[in-house]
Parts: structure tokens; C-alpha cells; sequence
């Protein structure tokens, strides 16, 4: 029988440990349990978490697939690169539906490691057929202590360990708007019964059409005095002002009547911009005449989209798929005697700049894939600046007259926070088919501040 020789430590073997050795200790330095495979079937080892609150294991585990070279990794830059995985592994990965699996690139030379959550990446066609994942360097390092991202995959509701908030100053952005509201409404008795006599009779009148009032009760509820207005046929009988206090402070049908009443100033506050849509129950902004696309200012100052096109061909304006209208649910709350008003921006799709898309719903659910906090925060204000107005320009601008007056959102001094980097997933963006077609805006933290500064500030 012959000698064998000493055995073989590849260089493929040695960059395989030394990746698992880089993975091990990040994991400790953050406090986490590594455990090696002693088979690599499609994973190379797992990260038991410990609650950082408690100092106790959780039993919460995310399984781990190393793949370390000291050589750049395919289409490597400064900003990233992307890996080519096998199939049977993606196949393997995929089979786990209560455990996370993440896939570690990393330079063990460098000390430097990149991760990506696998099964939400792979749940996209696209990228299930390429086998392809695109790591970004900066949102998807494996560095620092980034527990809370884990515990985000592992234990998203908290069942296993109890999320906490750091200590330091945060101040919070609040969709609440406080309004001020006129002391009287002006009551009467109607001959008319449903919305559509009212309306016909303002149509009769050829004045302009006026949507601050309720009807209820065989009585018409209006923010104005009828005298001279498109409602002046409609009233039968004295007009009386009555105190909107009262009317809040009563019972719950009272208490109903008085957000109605409030919903109502709105529309007709907007009425130039905006229309009610009865079926979806929001405000959304009306298509321009000739179907080009509009934008206004929002608190930043930036410009924002309210109505825009897409097309069956971008060279083509004449061959529309939908018509997309940003819209607004309002919410009129009252809290210790004060009305405030939460904004919660939404979208309308239309066919034609007006009759609703038989897409909609489609098109609506891809938007809330797409859109993120800072999205919504941008939308949030663009509707901040319609209700609160512009600010004036010079001393002799005369603001159009409305019926409600709108203050800044109310915002929130803390003393405990989150670091949001550690608790946002890095590949919540992956996980999304990219589109051209439509895409949320974005704001700058310091510019919401300052704006929101300057409207304070301004008395507004």
C-alpha cells in the first residue's frame, strides 16, 4: 500500500472558513450564539439571537449561507455588486417558511461582509428566474450592531423578545392638523328632501355651487347665510345661527352632525381643486383640462405630483392606460374640546381624468408596495400646504376666503427613539418588481423641519 501524502487545505477551503470565521465574530461582537453546520446543505450555519433586553436566549433563529472571496465579486463597486446563486439552493431556501435564511458575501481579507434576506428576494419572479441577487454596499453592510433588523426577520412581532427604544431626543411628525372652526352655522327648514332636489335647485340658480352644508332631519345645516347664494331657494322658513359648540358638545347624533358638518366645509374649502368621490370616500384632486400632468408645492418647496398620465407608450399621449390623482381621506377628530383633522393621503385611477379605472385596486396595491415612510410623509405634506395655504407673498395678498383654517401638524417631543437604519430590513426595496411607472416622492428631513419652523413662525 502506498504513502499518502499530507492532506490538502485548498484555497477555496481556506477562504470558506475564513468567512465563517468573520461571520462567527460579528455575531458575538453584537452578542448572538453562532452555530456551524457540521453538513453545508444549503446553509452554513445559524445565528441564535439574544434578547438585548432581558440578556435570554429567544429560540429565534436565522440561517446562514456564507460565500466569502478576497477577489471582487461579480459587477463589484464601490456602491455594490451582485451573486449568482445555484438553484438547488434557492430551492432549499425557499422550502423555509417560518425560519429566515440570509445569504453573507464577504471580502474575510477586508473584514468586510454584505447580507441579503433570500426568501422575500426570490418571491419575485423576475428574480427568481435570473437567480440573481444585487447587494447595495451601503443599506446591506453586516457591520455595527444591527440586532433589530434581525429580530425584524426572525421575530417580527415581537413574540420572543421585547423590542425597546433607545434613549435619545426624537420629534415626532404627527398627521394631525389642528383646526379652527366658525362659532355658528346657520340652521333652516327645507322643502327638500335628498341631495340631488338641493343641487338641482342650485343648478336653477346659476349661481356658483356650494357644498358647505348637511342636510338632516328635514333641516339644511350651512356654514354661511343662504342670502344671495346658490341655496337661497332652497331654505323654507327663518335661518337661525346656532353655536357649532353646541351642536359638538351634544349627543352622539349631534356629535355625527358636527363632523359632517366639518367634512362638508372641506369639500367646499377645496371645491376648486379638488372633487369628492362618494363610493371611495375621499377627496382627490381633479384632472387639468387637457389631461397634462400638474404639480404643486409642498411645505419643501419642492414640486409635487397630483395628476399625471401613463400611457400605453410614453410617445403616444393619445393611447392613455390610467390616469393617476392624488387623493385625501380626512379624519375630523375632537380631543379635549379642540377639533383637529388626520391626514391620510390615498390615490385615485381613472380611465379618462375622470370615471374610475376598472384597475384600481391593481393599480392602488402596487403603490402601497412601493411606497415607504418617507413617500407618505411627502404626500402627507403636499396636502399640509393645500389646507393650509400659501403663505402670503407681500403685505397686500389677500388669501381666498375658507371656512376652516388649518395649523401645522402637531409634533411630539421624545426622549426614546429607534435608529430607523436598524430596523428597516435592507432588502425591503428588493422585494418590490422595479417600475417606471409610478413612483412615490421623497422629502428631506431637515427641509420638513425648517418648513414646518417657518409656518409656525409665520403664525399660520
Amino acid at each position: 500500500m502506498g504513502r499518502s501524502g499530507p492532506k490538502k487545505f485548498t484555497e477555496s477551503q481556506h477562504k470558506g472558513h475564513a468567512g465563517i470565521g468573520l461571520i462567527h465574530m460579528l455575531i458575538s461582537e453584537m452578542g448572538h450564539e453562532w452555530h456551524d453546520r457540521v453538513v453545508d446543505v444549503g446553509v452554513d450555519g445559524s445565528i441564535e439571537l439574544r434578547d438585548p433586553s432581558t440578556g435570554l436566549m429567544s429560540n429565534q433563529h436565522v440561517m446562514v449561507q456564507s460565500k466569502a472571496s478576497d477577489d471582487k465579486f461579480s459587477g463589484e463597486t464601490d456602491d455594490g455588486f451582485w451573486y449568482l446563486c445555484d438553484e438547488e439552493d434557492i430551492e432549499y431556501w425557499m422550502k423555509s417558511r417560518d425560519i429566515p435564511v440570509i445569504l453573507i458575501c464577504s471580502h474575510p481579507k477586508e473584514r468586510k461582509a454584505w447580507w441579503a434576506h433570500v426568501q422575500p428576494w426570490f418571491e419575485v419572479p423576475a428574480n427568481r428566474a435570473s437567480r440573481r441577487i444585487d447587494f447595495n454596499k451601503a443599506t446591506q453592510a453586516f457591520e455595527g450592531d444591527f440586532t433589530g433588523k434581525l429580530f425584524a426577520i426572525a421575530d417580527p412581532h415581537g413574540v420572543a423578545h421585547t423590542p425597546t427604544a433607545e434613549k435619545k431626543h426624537e420629534q415626532l411628525v404627527s398627521n394631525l392638523l389642528p383646526v379652527d372652526v366658525p362659532d355658528v352655522v346657520y340652521v333652516a327648514k327645507t322643502k327638500h328632501r335628498g341631495l340631488k332636489a338641493i343641487y338641482d335647485s342650485q343648478r336653477d340658480s346659476g349661481l356658483v355651487y356650494r357644498s358647505d352644508f348637511v342636510l338632516d332631519g328635514g333641516r339644511i345645516y350651512m356654514w354661511s347665510p343662504a342670502e344671495g347664494t346658490s341655496l337661497q331657494d332652497v331654505v323654507a322658513g327663518p335661518i337661525t345661527a346656532t353655536p357649532f359648540g353646541e351642536i359638538a358638545a351634544g349627543d352622539a347624533d349631534d356629535q355625527r352632525l358636527a363632523v359632517w358638518l366639518l367634512n362638508a366645509a372641506l369639500k367646499d374649502d377645496l371645491s376648486e381643486d379638488c372633487r369628492w368621490n362618494n363610493r371611495r370616500k375621499f377627496l382627490h384632486f381633479k384632472a387639468t383640462e387637457d389631461l397634462t400632468e400638474r404639480r404643486i408645492t409642498s411645505m419643501s418647496g419642492k414640486q409635487r405630483l397630483v395628476f399625471k398620465g401613463y400611457y400605453q407608450r410614453a410617445d403616444d399621449p393619445t393611447r392613455p392606460k390610467f390616469y393617476r390623482h392624488a387623493a385625501l381621506r380626512a379624519h375630523f377628530l375632537r380631543i379635549d374640546d379642540e377639533w383637529f383633522c388626520e391626514l391620510l393621503p390615498d390615490y385615485f385611477f381613472t380611465d379618462d381624468g375622470y370615471a374610475e379605472s376598472k384597475f384600481a385596486d391593481k393599480n392602488l396595491a402596487k403603490m402601497k408596495r412601493i411606497e415607504k415612510n418617507q413617500a407618505r410623509l411627502s404626500e402627507t405634506l403636499m396636502w399640509v400646504r393645500l389646507l393650509m395655504g400659501e403663505p402670503a407673498p407681500d403685505l397686500f395678498y389677500e388669501a381666498p376666503p375658507r371656512i376652516l383654517d388649518f395649523g401645522a401638524p402637531v409634533r411630539f417631543d421624545l426622549d426614546r427613539g429607534i435608529t430607523d437604519k436598524n430596523w428597516i430590513a435592507p432588502d425591503d426595496d428588493a422585494a418590490v418588481e422595479p417600475t417606471d411607472e409610478i413612483s412615490p416622492f421623497t422629502v428631506a428631513e431637515n427641509d420638513l423641519f425648517d418648513a414646518l419652523d417657518e409656518l409656525e413662525e409665520a403664525g399660520r
